[in-house]
């Protein structure tokens, strides 16, 4: 069962700072697809989908340094 938060929004501030590996784990844990967007300041090129259980991340060092949906 996923543990979605009662009104399904995603809160920039549950993932960032995290590491990629443990912010994927939570996302994962919470029922959405995760999806890299940017890795060092370097955009990766990415279809114009959008979906509501997929949660995207840019990427420093190793670190999330924002998190959005779509």
């Amino acid at each position: 069962m996923s543990d979605f938060r009662p009104d399904g929004m995603i809160t920039e501030r549950d993932y960032t700072g995290k590491t990629l590996e443990e912010a994927t784990k939570e996302a994962t844990k919470r029922g959405f697809v995760v999806r890299i967007v940017e890795t060092n300041g370097n955009s990766v090129m990415l279809d114009m989908s959008v979906k509501g259980d997929r949660i995207n991340f840019r990427v420093n060092g190793g670190l999330v340094t924002a998190a959005f949906g779509g």
